[in-house]
């Protein structure tokens, strides 16, 4: 399906692609099958209707994933098409008038995006003992514990999209960290939309840039496949997916609220900004228009009024020109 997807949209990015390609295993579950098929005849209108009586969230990104599914194979169905601009418009009108989605209902932390900063502060008190090995001497398990939270210090402080999960050690590649004098960056050139935005450059805020230097020493002298974040065992590279369900998982089982990267990403919109179009720099960070920004800001903020406080943009958060 990968193969497939790549030839009908080449412009693609190659993150997109295996978004795309994960979607269209999740739609074909809902269909009730094992496997993707190999033509298009399981797109059904059956299908169609079942995936409408989804949560809004959800029928739009199955009703995407339908379309793209069809262009893989070659086809095209107007009814698909049709439901996708419906469900993407419901969308937009919902995040235009900033209104949660049921997910974020369900999923919204009571301390908001500060609950990551909560959550990564208890499970530092349950690796610290970690930091007092030397490098080479952490287990594989001690290692990928102590990856956890650094992932979760990670997205509490930053909102990249699944980014991280394919940053290299050194300066190869697309995507890798980097020294800015005394502190850590990182470069992310390949991701969703480097095309309309360019790469992303992010100093690291500085509790973040502290744990990778704690980090960073066990990966080098445990690791040699050249990224930042590995399996349990060590021995490979973590895949992007993995990445995604490591932190999904860990905030669902610790403060029982299940938190991906999209998840996240609003958070520390709402969070974080007064105006969005003055906030070029989270904008920047996220790899967002600023109509997209406003988009991703949710409606209890601003019906408290949490929107009217001042935006503060710590220095550790902006974007390396």
């Amino acid at each position: 399906m990968e193969e497939l997807l790549r030839k009908s949209c080449p412009n693609c990015t190659a993150s997109s692609i295996k978004t795309y390609a994960q979607n269209v295993k999740g739609l074909a579950k809902v269909a009730g099958l094992k496997a993707v098929p190999t033509n298009a005849k399981w797109l059904t209108g059956k299908l169609l209707e079942t995936i409408k009586s989804k949560p809004l969230n959800q029928y739009k990104r199955l009703a995407i994933t339908g379309v793209k599914a069809l262009g893989a194979y070659g086809k095209k169905d107007q009814k698909w098409h049709d439901a996708m601009n419906d469900a993407t418009a419901k969308y937009a009108k919902k995040r235009d008038s900033q209104q949660r989605t049921d997910r974020e209902e369900r999923n919204w932390p009571k301390e908001g995006y500060r609950a990551l900063k909560t959550l990564a502060s208890t499970l530092h008190s349950e690796v610290e003992y970690v930091e007092k090995q030397a490098p080479a001497r952490v287990g594989a398990s001690d290692m990928y514990e102590y990856q956890r939270y650094f992932v979760i210090l990670f997205y509490a402080h930053h909102a990249l999209r699944g980014d991280l999960g394919d940053v290299r050690i050194e300066r190869k590649g697309q995507n890798y960290i980097y020294k800015k004098g005394k502190s850590w960056a990182v470069h992310v050139g390949q991701h969703k939309t480097v095309k309309s935005v360019g790469a992303i450059d992010i100093r690291l805020a500085k509790p973040v840039s502290d744990a990778l230097d704690i980090f960073l020493p066990m990966v080098r002298a445990n690791t040699d496949h050249g990224y930042l974040l590995s399996t349990k065992r060590g021995r490979n590279k973590l895949s992007r997916k993995d990445m995604l369900i490591l932190l999904r998982t860990t905030t669902q089982d610790r403060i029982g609220k299940r938190l991906g990267v999209q998840m996240i990403r609003v958070l520390k919109t709402t969070e974080h900004l007064k105006s969005i179009d003055e906030a070029s720099e989270l904008q920047r960070e996220l790899g967002h228009s600023a109509e997209m920004q406003r988009r991703y800001v949710s409606g209890d903020s601003v019906k408290s009024g949490a929107l009217e406080r001042p935006c503060r943009l710590l220095g550790s958060h902006q974007s390396l020109a």
